[in-house]
C-alpha cells in the first residue's frame, strides 16, 4: 500500500513507484511547514529528471543533535525506500585538518518537492520574497 503523506505509525513507500503514484503523493500539514524551516537551514532540493528530491544532512554529531536527526528523518520516512538507511560518513577538513562527521537521507525524487524547489531555488538557493507568509512558528522551530 501507497502512503501519500506521513502519518503516525505510517510505513515507508516501496521501492519502485509508478508515475501516476508518483504524482498522488503529497505533502501535507505539518510536514509543509517544517520544510519551510528545514530548508532555511541544513535542508536542501536536488532537482533530478525534472522533478526533485529532499536532502538534510547534518554534520555535527553530538548526541543532541544526533536525536534532533533521527526526529526528521522519522518524518520522511513515508518518502523513503523501505531499505534505505541514513548515510554517514567521515571527512577530513583540509583547512584545519580536523576530521568531521556528518549523517544524511535523500527522498525519492518526487513531484510533491517541485513546490519546495521554485520556492526556495532561482538557480542558487534563495529566501523566498514571501518568506513573511510561509514562516509560521512550527517552520521557525525547524
Amino acid at each position: 500500500m501507497l502512503h501519500t503523506a506521513p502519518v503516525e505509525g505510517s510505513k515507508p513507500i516501496k521501492k519502485r513507484v509508478t508515475k501516476a503514484e508518483r504524482s498522488n503523493i503529497q505533502i501535507n500539514s505539518p510536514l509543509d511547514e517544517i520544510m519551510i524551516g528545514l530548508l532555511l537551514g541544513d535542508g536542501h532540493i536536488q532537482s533530478r529528471n525534472g522533478n526533485s528530491r529532499f536532502i538534510y544532512a547534518q554534520s555535527s554529531l553530538r548526541e543532541h543533535h544526533l536525536n534532533y536527526f533521527n526526529h526528521v528523518y522519522s518524518m520522511f520516512k513515508p518518502f523513503l525506500s523501505k531499505e534505505f538507511e541514513a548515510k554517514s560518513r567521515s571527512f577530513i577538513d583540509k583547512r584545519t585538518n580536523k576530521t568531521y562527521s556528518s549523517i544524511s537521507f535523500t527522498t525519492f525524487t518526487l513531484p510533491c518537492f517541485n513546490h519546495y524547489r521554485n520556492l526556495f531555488y532561482n538557480n542558487k538557493k534563495i529566501v523566498p520574497s514571501n518568506i513573511n507568509q510561509l514562516l509560521t512558528p512550527r517552520a521557525l522551530a525547524y
